[in-house]
């Protein structure tokens, strides 16, 4: 049997062969760079949509901040999807803007919409051709989707009521001796030059979460119940890990946390008050030591009298008391501004009642009776507005003074001070002629270079109807309001209120008052605010 093979193709056969199949393979090619080019088309819209997602929720969550007000919030992502290219409308399905919170469930952050403010959920839509190329076999359009949540992330403020500064005077270290020692159930001998390395020493909530060892988050550091001495002793801790003060300063603190002896439970909460809609954006912000430890000791002795050393400038009086109740403490505060709506971020004065009675014996000629007693009302200070403006931060805050009132009573505060005979024989009463009008509430302004930290802290204040010394005012004569009781004690009346009177209540304006007052911001009729710290942006506001 035979197999016959075919005849070769002709060369012309074969050239068609090969045209047929190249011109197979330049379709197949076209088709393939047709997809290429489409599918990077769509990547590229897919990123660019991502993105105008990405920065309309980082953009809106800066104005998460006091009571956020949705429709607020949505205007603030379509105003930057705009500025993006997006010709959207964020509020319109299949689009949206939601806000809620974030939670972590084993260890991947979800979104909750819930309507809280610690995060804002936008999603971005958009119609596009399937194919630019081949639309007429393709045919139709498809939807593209992005989403993206981000943090609240506002501007921030730390500030309080005082001005715990590093030039704080001998006068004052003795003052804060004896208030910080009366409250924790201690003594204390500090000098001026240690209280002003602690003043000058800036912490944060991380320092002090970081040295905690039992909370495992700020919001529960804020919440946790603990022993004053144990909050003092985070403090100085926190202090020195951080290197934020020098040996001095943290062996003067760990002093102050140890002479902590009242049994009396705190919350750092009570003592800060953190009004971000997530207390994570307020981990960074820098607080001032001083602050916080005298701001807890308050807290934690309550309304208790504190009993102050009082040496006066006048020899013949013979015996002194002076004691500080404070009624309400402090407050220091952290948190966005306001901007038009209500305040939410708020630092408040302590009220402070201080008595000094003083009872003189004048050899020969006259026994005197007279308390000074001094009460503030709470004041407060609310942060209205942050602002950037050419590379200066611009701070706006609200402050209200608390109502003041100084009275002169006896010691016993049932009657007006009195001068009398040695035979007891009432010769004339005293009172006080100093009307005192609370200070209107002022917008305080405050103008920060950059970089912050070089340029803060800045205390504003709101001025004082009777000016910022009381030694001045009650050592004026005209301050006092004289009642005779006795014609035939005239000139005894008038050298006793001239040459002692006057100048006694002077001097517990110089020694106590003005001291005790300036130390805790206060002022008869104004105060004093600080602004310590700044945080514009979070490191990483996005989320998800």
């Amino acid at each position: 049997m035979s197999i016959r093979c075919p005849p070769p193709a002709s060369a012309h056969a074969q050239r068609g062969a090969i045209g047929l199949a190249g011109g197979l393979l330049l379709l197949m090619a076209l088709f393939f760079t047709a997809l290429v080019v489409d599918s990077g088309r769509l990547w590229m819209q897919q990123k660019q949509l991502q993105s105008i997602a990405d920065l309309s929720a980082i953009h809106a969550s800066r104005y998460l901040g006091c009571q956020a007000n949705l429709q607020n919030v949505i205007q603030m992502a379509q105003q930057a999807a705009a500025s993006n290219g997006y010709d959207g409308q964020l509020a319109s399905n299949p689009n949206q803007v939601l806000l809620g919170r974030l939670d972590t469930v084993q260890g991947i952050r979800q979104f909750t919409a819930d309507g809280s403010n610690q995060a804002i959920y936008v999603r971005a839509t958009k119609e596009v051709a399937k194919s630019l190329v081949a639309g007429g076999l393709m045919g139709g359009t498809m939807i593209l989707r992005a989403e993206a949540v981000s943090a609240s992330d506002p501007a921030l403020a730390v500030f309080g009521v005082g001005s715990f500064t590093t030039s704080l005077s001998s006068q004052q270290s003795a003052l804060l001796n004896g208030l910080l020692g009366g409250m924790l159930g201690g003594p204390l001998n500090l000098d001026a030059v240690t209280y002003r390395g602690i003043a000058a020493t800036k912490i944060t909530l991380h320092d002090i979460l970081a040295v905690s060892g039992q909370a495992g988050t700020l919001e529960e550091l804020l919440n946790t119940n603990m022993q004053i001495g144990d909050l003092l002793d985070l403090i100085a801790s926190a202090a020195g890990q951080s290197g934020a003060a020098n040996l001095q300063a943290v062996s003067a603190m760990q002093s102050i946390a140890g002479i902590a002896l009242k049994n009396v439970p705190i919350k750092l909460g009570d003592v800060l008050a953190v009004t971000t809609p997530d207390p994570n954006a307020a981990a960074a912000v820098a607080l001032n030591a001083l602050s916080l430890i005298t701001t807890a000791a308050m807290i934690a002795n309550g309304t208790n009298a504190i009993s102050l050393p009082l040496t006066l400038n006048l020899a013949s009086i013979a015996n002194v008391t002076a004691q500080v109740t404070v009624i309400e403490p402090p407050q220091l505060s952290v948190g966005p501004a306001a901007g038009t709506g209500n305040l939410c971020t708020i630092a408040r004065t302590a009220q402070v009642r201080a008595k000094v009675g003083v009872l003189i014996n004048i050899p020969l000629l006259a026994r005197i009776d007279l308390s000074l007693n001094t009460e503030v009302a709470q004041g407060s200070a609310g942060l209205r507005t942050i602002r950037q403006n050419d590379g200066v931060s611009e701070v706006e805050i609200d402050a209200s003074p608390g109502i003041a009132a100084l009275t002169l009573t006896n010691n016993a505060g049932t009657g007006p001070a009195r001068v009398s005979t040695l035979l007891s024989i009432p010769v004339a009463d005293i009172g006080l002629n100093l009307p005192i009008q609370p200070g209107g509430a002022q917008t305080l302004e405050y103008s920060v270079a950059n970089p912050v930290e070089s340029h803060l802290p800045q205390t504003q204040s709101v001025s004082s109807p009777v000016g910022s010394s009381l030694e001045n005012a009650l050592a004026n004569s005209n301050a006092l309001n004289v009642t005779i009781l006795s014609v035939l004690n005239l000139g005894l009346v008038n050298n006793v209120i001239s040459t002692i009177v006057s100048p006694l209540l002077g001097e517990i304006g110089r020694v106590l008052l003005d001291p005790l007052l300036n130390l805790l911001g206060i002022q008869v009729g104004g105060m004093d605010v600080t602004l310590d710290d700044l945080q514009y942006r979070q490191a990483k506001p996005l989320a998800m």
